[in-house]
This record gives C-alpha cells, structure tokens and sequence, in this order.
C-alpha cells in the first residue's frame, strides 16, 4: 500500500523521478483538474503533462516548473523540491539523523492524506484504520503473548 502525503517529501516510491510524475498527478487531481484544464491553466502542452505524470520524459526545468506551479497554484519552491532541484528543509540540517517512528493511527487523524489522489475523509481514514488493525492484530497478540512472561511472579 502506497499513501502519498501532501506535506512530507520523504515518502518515495522508487527515487525521485517517479515520486515526482505521482506526486504531479496527485497535485493535478487534489485541485479537480483535468490534464487539459491544467495546461490551460499553465500554459504547458496537454500531451507534455502527460508524458510527465507518465513517467516518459524525465524531470522537468526549472522554467516549466515555474508554468506548472502557477498552474497548479503552489508554491515554486515547493515543486522545485518535489523535482530535487532543492532539497527540503529536513535534508538540509545536515547530517542523516535516524528517522523516529511515526504513530500512524494518530498521523492518519492529524494530516490530510492522498491516496491515488483522492483525499481521503474521516470515514476513510477511519476504515484504514480498520484494516491496519486487523492487519497486524497477529502480531499484537503475539507481542501479547511475549510481554505475559515478564510479567510474572514467583511462588506458583
């Protein structure tokens, strides 16, 4: 299962060229616009967008970047870190400091998510978060199963 989140460019899906072609269509589809609706709005040719989000031409420059954002009305730079022309803020603390865990259940709550480019609701996100719940209920009975030991007294 791949979840594209709208403010956190760590997520890649198999390096930056295709996260960006996902991400570009997931922005296209968050605003409601059709290919078409996004080149008028751009500027940039209909069948070049989509060689884009289909991952046929590689990444764009910075000049059409530029069109792009105005026509998805986001911020340059912001797509110009999705490209890899700039890094994020995170990567340029310097250093690769190890990533803490994140508590999905309460990301899934505080965060707006995109999933194929659909922003999901409550109501989705809530059942996602049924699935992942009988997803991994094995593995929390097991690590049930292993805590009960520890737990324990002597004089049985």
């Amino acid at each position: 299962m791949i979840i594209i989140i709208t403010n956190v460019y760590q997520i890649l899906i198999a390096g930056v060229l295709m996260y960006f072609y996902d991400k570009l269509r997931d922005l296209r589809k968050l605003k409601g616009y059709t290919i078409r609706e996004l080149s008028d709005r751009s500027g940039v040719s209909t069948a070049y967008i989509s060689q884009l989000e289909n991952g046929n031409r590689g990444i764009p420059s910075p000049e059409v970047l530029m069109k792009l954002s105005e026509g998805l009305n986001i911020s340059y730079e912001e797509l110009m870190e999705i490209a890899g022309y700039l890094q994020t803020s995170s990567h340029s603390s310097g250093g690769d400091k190890p990533k803490s865990p994140v508590n999905l259940r309460r990301f899934l709550h505080e965060n707006e998510v995109i999933f194929d480019g659909i922003l999901l609701t409550e109501q989705d996100k809530e059942w996602m978060e049924r699935v992942l719940t009988a997803l991994f209920w094995k593995q929390k009975q097991t690590q049930k199963k292993k805590q009960k030991p520890k737990q324990k007294t002597h004089g049985s």
